[in-house]
């Protein structure tokens, strides 16, 4: 690459509780005789008594007014309660119905970004933004159930390395690995969640030939023309550049094909970590400046190495 590629490309990196009533008393005899008192032999007749207005009977009204009423209290927390359980299972109701519905709509765009090109995906994001922040919100729910984040492993991988190093992050997604990692880092994505972002086709990068260090595809080999997203890592590769692929593990059907295929791409196989049960990872080196001639049998069924990546209902 020449001093003026070089300078051109050197600004992306320039991004930083009752009372009875009171009576009058009237005295309408005078004292009375005592010598004038005769005594009966009867005793009082107990029939005629009559009972005063404060007879213990109002008090007991009193006591059964109170209890009935903290009988309604009890009933008036009751019925609240069983209000609020009802509000909680519908909430609950309405918080599962939305999140079937978001686990839907990831299902279908899933589909959509592995089943066509990246230019149809390209144009479906520039139409409507939303549906990227949709897809990657269902990635993220579907990413935090696996033990180990392929990313995270990528990131560690590139803090190891020079400073200087220039990376490429191919589908990049929200970009973390440039937020996590000290190398120089492009992100390239169809939307751009941030100014560290670069909107754009993966199969067609705005970028001159052998400028970056390592190229990196983390779950993002998307589309039915992955193998322009290969070629175009291999064009802006320097000679003897790392090419790193994280995919899961399910998609291929012939990995040692798929070896294979990248080697006509001009790509020496390295190594490959398979220790996790949901993605691997494979690496690469640049083996020759120039593509080598293609064998028309394998790439012509290179599509089929790779299957759709579909998420079951659950």
């Amino acid at each position: 690459m020449d001093r003026s590629s070089t300078s051109t490309f050197s600004t992306l990196f320039d991004v930083p509780g009752f009372y009875p009533n009171n009576k009058k008393i009237k005295l309408n005899d005078p004292e009375p005789n005592i010598e004038n008192i005769k005594l009966n032999d009867q005793e009082p007749n107990t029939k005629q008594i009559k009972l005063n207005d404060h007879t213990p009977q109002k008090s007991n009204q009193s006591c059964n007014d109170s209890l009935n009423a903290g009988a309604n209290d009890t009933n008036d927390v009751n019925g609240a309660n069983n209000d609020v359980e009802v509000l909680t299972k519908n909430l609950s109701r309405q918080q599962k119905l939305k999140k079937d519905l978001a686990a839907g709509r990831f299902r279908l765009i899933n589909e959509k970004l592995y089943t066509t090109s990246s230019l149809s995906a390209f144009k479906l994001f520039q139409e409507n933004p939303q549906t990227f922040d949709e897809y990657h919100e269902g990635f993220r729910s579907v990413v935090k159930s696996w033990p180990t984040n392929p990313v995270d492993i990528l990131i560690n991988y590139l803090n190891q390395k020079p400073k200087d190093w220039i990376v490429a992050d191919l589908g990049c997604g929200e970009g973390k690995i440039a937020q996590k990692t000290s190398n120089k880092v492009l992100s390239f994505d169809l939307v751009a969640k941030n100014d560290m972002i670069i909107v754009s086709d993966i199969a067609k990068l705005p970028i001159p030939n052998s400028f970056f260090d390592i190229t990196i595809f983390c779950l993002s080999l998307m589309g039915t023309n992955y193998i322009e997203f290969l070629k175009e890592a291999h064009r802006v590769l320097k000679p003897m550049g790392e090419l790193k692929i994280a995919e899961v593990v399910s998609r291929f059907s012939d990995i040692n094909a798929f070896i294979k295929v990248l080697a006509e791409i001009g790509f020496d196989f390295i190594k490959k970590d398979d220790s996790n049960k949901m993605f691997i990872i494979l690496d690469f080196i640049k083996s020759a400046s120039q593509l080598k001639k293609s064998e028309k049998s394998l790439l012509e069924n290179a599509s089929k190495l790779l299957k759709p990546c579909s998420y079951k209902k659950r």
